[in-house]
């Protein structure tokens, strides 16, 4: 490959001009942005999913813990 070539993973080498590097940073301004998108998406489906698992814990241990038969925690 020759110096004057762009090398971008995924892409073939190319001669460089400004707007194929300007068509390059939007692409990659934009996958930015979807990427961020994902992230606050995984976040809150993290809380989401920790905030379920605490309410799911606390009423299991409430329910041992108001439970009348001891046999019953067994099964």
């Amino acid at each position: 490959m020759r110096k004057a070539d762009v090398d971008i993973p995924g892409m073939p080498p190319t001669k460089p001009s400004l707007e194929r590097l300007e068509e390059i940073v939007r692409l990659c301004e934009q996958r930015d942005r979807r990427a961020d998108v994902k992230v606050a998406a995984a976040a809150a489906e993290k809380a989401s999913a920790k905030a379920a698992l605490i309410r799911a814990r606390e009423a299991r241990d409430h329910w041992i813990a108001n439970n009348d038969d001891p046999q019953m925690i067994m099964f």
